[in-house]
C-alpha cells in the first residue's frame, strides 16, 4: 500500500486551511504585475491541483475578483491572505498560494511566466523554463 502525501497551505494568521493529497499537477512562478500586487513579492508561486485533489478546508473566506478579470480569489476573513483562486473558465484547476504551504516538501516550480514585467534583479534558476509572456498553450 502506497502512502499518498498530503500538505496544508495556512494564511499569516492561521485560521483559513487547504489540505491537498498527492503531487501538485503545475507549480510555477510567474512574475506579472498582478501577481506581484497580489502577493506583495517580486513575483508569485502558484501550486495547480485538481479540485478533487483538495481533501479538506477549514476557516471562514472573502472571495473578491479584480476589475475585469475572470478568476474569484478566495482570502481568510480574518488576515486577507490570499490562499487559493479559480478561473471561472475552468473549473477542473485550483491555483493555491505556494508560499502558504511553508516548510513543506513541494515540487521546485517548473517555469517561470511573464518575465518581461519582473524587475531586473529577479534571475530564473539555469534550466528553468522562461516565458515572456504567459504559457505556452
Amino acid at each position: 500500500m502506497t502512502h499518498q502525501v498530503t500538505r496544508t497551505g495556512r494564511c499569516f494568521c492561521g485560521d483559513l486551511s487547504i489540505t491537498i493529497a498527492g503531487d501538485p499537477v503545475l507549480v510555477s512562478s510567474c512574475a506579472c504585475t498582478r501577481c506581484q500586487r497580489r502577493t506583495g513579492g517580486f513575483f508569485g508561486v502558484t501550486v495547480y491541483v485538481k479540485p478533487d485533489q483538495i481533501v479538506a478546508r477549514t476557516g471562514a473566506t472573502d472571495t473578491f475578483q479584480a476589475p475585469g478579470a475572470t478568476t474569484t480569489f478566495h482570502r481568510c476573513a480574518r488576515c486577507g491572505t490570499s490562499l487559493w483562486w479559480v478561473p471561472d473558465d475552468d473549473d477542473d484547476i485550483v491555483g493555491l498560494a505556494g508560499g502558504c504551504f511553508a516548510g513543506q516538501d513541494l515540487p521546485a516550480p517548473q517555469r517561470m511566466v511573464f518575465t518581461a514585467t519582473r524587475h531586473p534583479f529577479v534571475h530564473t534558476p539555469p534550466g528553468l523554463p522562461e516565458y515572456e509572456d504567459g504559457p505556452p498553450e
